[in-house]
């Protein structure tokens, strides 16, 4: 039974957490920011990855343990793959194309980034990982 209450409770974070990403995006798309449409990823996965994690956890169907880490992984691998999936879908497939370059200078090694949606996503991924490891050494 435990099993059932964990799975039904991580499917409602989830479909949470697309619906916020979602508005975000929807939110974006009105005020033609859709160069920055990843920011509705962020919001999103706050939610599924911090603060549904942490519900599930403080309900004890969860333990606070590495099995937090690798369900927050998965859970952050699965969003991610979907958001890329769907929002192109849902809001034109022009919405998560733009993308812009960074170049940087170490010791006379040129180093050239490329900014987009799938780089950001990355460096929000490590954010809620970051954020996990301080909600898992505060308890």
């Amino acid at each position: 039974m435990v099993e059932a209450n964990f799975l039904r409770a991580s499917i409602i974070n989830f479909i949470s957490a697309f619906i916020i990403a979602g508005v975000a995006c929807y939110f974006l798309l009105q005020f033609n920011l859709t160069e920055v449409m990843y920011i509705g990823n962020l919001f999103g996965l706050y939610f599924l990855v911090v603060f549904g994690t942490e519900i599930l956890i403080e309900g004890g169907k969860l333990k606070n343990n590495s099995q937090r880490f690798k369900f927050v992984i998965l859970n952050i691998l699965v969003f991610d793959i979907l958001f890329l999936i769907l929002v192109p879908l849902i809001f034109g497939s022009g919405v998560l194309s733009s993308f812009d370059h960074l170049v940087m200078i170490f010791n006379g090694v040129h180093f050239s980034l490329i900014l987009n949606a799938i780089f950001y996503m990355t460096i929000f991924a490590l954010m809620m990982l970051i954020f996990n490891y301080l909600l898992y050494r505060k308890s």
